[in-house]
């Protein structure tokens, strides 16, 4: 994952007005472990489909044009 996985994460995170601590808490992850994954980029494929379906979003492979 990279910056703009970050980026995207916080804003639905937001909009939703779920704390980063109180996401990770839902999902079983320490809060800090979670915010440095994600920092860092260390978030898998499979984490980041349950992070968007948790947020009520899907992740979708759209063909380019």
């Amino acid at each position: 994952m990279n910056k703009s996985f970050e980026r995207t994460f916080k804003v639905k995170l937001a909009e939703q007005d779920i704390s980063m601590r109180k996401f990770a808490e839902s999902i079983g992850i320490v809060p800090q472990n979670l915010s440095q994954r994600i920092k860092r980029g260390t978030i898998t494929y499979d984490e980041a489909l349950e992070f968007a379906d948790k947020l009520g979003y899907k992740i979708e492979w759209i063909e380019k044009q």
